[in-house]
């Protein structure tokens, strides 16, 4: 939409840019600086939800993935929680793990707060086995699988 046809449709807003793109907001607003600590910091996923109007908490995660794909989720979600919590634990992390991932003492384990064992061989007895993930974060329970790259993701 350009901006001359969001004056037509939407006489009383204004097209601001943003890094995501461009947003319509209402003219003449005030704009205050945001104090991010003031505004966005919450003490809980729970009340994240409910400040920002959602409906779900999610405060377990399933990783159906191995190796670095899941050091790197872990990683991101721990720094986010921590940035927005102050504590890098509010989201705990349940992971699949396959007798040559426990033999090679991999580090994506040492990460999780949880393991489940998973059968080992070819990536369709364990990451790749849709069935099997499903099965997995509904007995541990979990609010949300993270499949990753490659395996499930694929599938």
């Amino acid at each position: 939409m350009s901006p001359a046809k969001c004056k037509i449709c939407f006489p009383d807003r204004e097209v601001k840019p943003s890094m995501s793109g461009l947003h319509l907001v209402k003219r003449g607003r005030e704009h205050k600086k945001l104090d991010l600590h003031r505004d966005f910091t919450v003490a809980s996923p729970a009340e994240f939800v409910t400040r920002f109007g959602g409906d779900r908490v999610i405060e377990k995660v399933l990783i159906a993935n191995n190796g670095i794909a899941a050091v790197k989720c872990m990683r991101s979600i721990r720094r986010w929680a921590y940035e927005m919590f102050r504590n890098e634990r509010a989201i705990r992390f349940v992971v699949m793990v396959t007798p040559e991932d426990l033999k090679a003492n991999a580090e994506y384990i040492k990460m999780a707060d949880h393991y489940v064992p998973v059968p080992g061989g070819p990536n369709n007895n364990n990451y790749a086995n849709v069935e099997l993930i499903v099965d997995i974060a509904k007995r541990i329970p979990v609010q949300a699988v993270w499949a990753g790259w490659g395996h499930a993701s694929e599938n």
